[in-house]
């Protein structure tokens, strides 16, 4: 094999991955609203201040050489020469794939506890919350703070047990799954009356502080919609195709994703997944934007605050609740 010089890797590894999609595979890279990049391919990969993290298998790197060989599993010989020499790789011809590694699923464990929630409630009472939502989940176990004082928000099976769990930061960004979650049981909050008519209906969103934000817009006395209130935890439709196999009555869902590109585009696919595919073809499918801001949790900041008075929300055509 050939043998490659310290001057040519240090070469590679000079390399950020940003700059390497953006000359390379300018589709591929999206701008979420919070400056961050993202990949289309994997929406779990983040790319910030030249370094990547995939959260959803806990990989990250400083370079595109590192996102070469961990991520599409280019042999290193091959990543390296690649990249010196200015070419994308769908362009390069003389890949070596490396041999099928097995790999052993990681054990989902939750996040040990703190004593108390005090952080997570306090920072959830900041974003908007309303208290008697925090403590509900609380209460039922789909909310708690971690050791490290992060919120952890849980979702859970058809048993109740712990399938899935994602992690934010009360004082910085991080925002992250837990290692061996399954995507297909995502953070949801019931309906409110359990077998009433809300029990056929689904309101789909992108992280579950927006969720939560949703069911407090109806605690101020806004709104009576009722129904299960979904995190996809992100824009991924994993989480969606695993709750409807488990709830074959839901026939209305209602994507309340945020308003911004990668949500219009998030919307658009899985309307184009539903209407193509024959057992949804009985749903009535809505979107559903924030009222105000970029998401729910900006609209229900802003009633929290008195930003803006309740009864000049107009009623969006077809909106869910509003």
């Amino acid at each position: 094999m050939l043998r490659l010089s310290d001057e040519q890797i240090l070469r590679a590894r000079s390399i950020d991955l940003l700059t390497y999609l953006q000359t390379h595979e300018p589709r591929s890279v999206r701008k979420s609203h919070s400056g961050e990049y993202y990949l289309a391919e994997h929406d779990s990969l983040k790319i910030s201040n030249g370094k990547w993290y995939r959260h959803s298998t806990q990989q990250g790197g400083v370079s595109a050489l590192d996102f070469l060989v961990k991520v599409r599993g280019v042999h290193f010989v091959d990543a390296v020469q690649s990249l010196i020499g200015g070419n994308a790789l769908a362009d390069y011809k003389a890949i070596t794939k490396l041999p099928p590694q097995p790999t052993k699923p990681k054990l989902f464990k939750l996040p040990k506890p703190n004593r108390n929630n005090d952080r997570v409630v306090a920072y959830l009472r900041e974003r908007g919350i309303n208290k008697g939502v925090i403590y509900g989940c609380i209460k039922t176990g789909l909310l708690y703070e971690s050791d490290k004082h992060r919120c952890v928000f849980v979702g859970k099976d058809e048993n109740g047990v712990a399938r899935y769990a994602c992690e934010r930061g009360v004082s910085d960004d991080l925002k992250k799954d837990v290692a061996g979650s399954s995507k297909k049981f995502g953070f949801t909050l019931q309906p409110i009356v359990i077998d009433g008519s809300g029990n056929s209906v689904l309101a789909l969103f992108e992280s579950p502080i927006d969720s939560l934000a949703h069911a407090s817009i109806h605690h101020t006395g806004l709104t009576d919609w009722d129904g299960h209130r979904l995190s996809l935890g992100g824009v991924s439709s994993a989480a969606l195709h695993g709750f409807l196999d488990r709830n074959p009555q839901i026939n209305i869902i209602q994507l309340c994703l945020d308003n911004d590109t990668a949500g219009c585009v998030a919307s658009n696919r899985i309307i184009k997944e539903l209407l193509t595919d024959k057992q949804y073809s009985h749903m009535k499918i809505a979107v559903t934007p924030a009222p105000i801001g970029n998401d729910y949790a900006d609209t229900a900041m802003a009633i929290s605050t008195n930003c803006i008075n309740k009864s000049t929300i107009n009623r969006p055509k077809g909106a869910a609740f509003l």
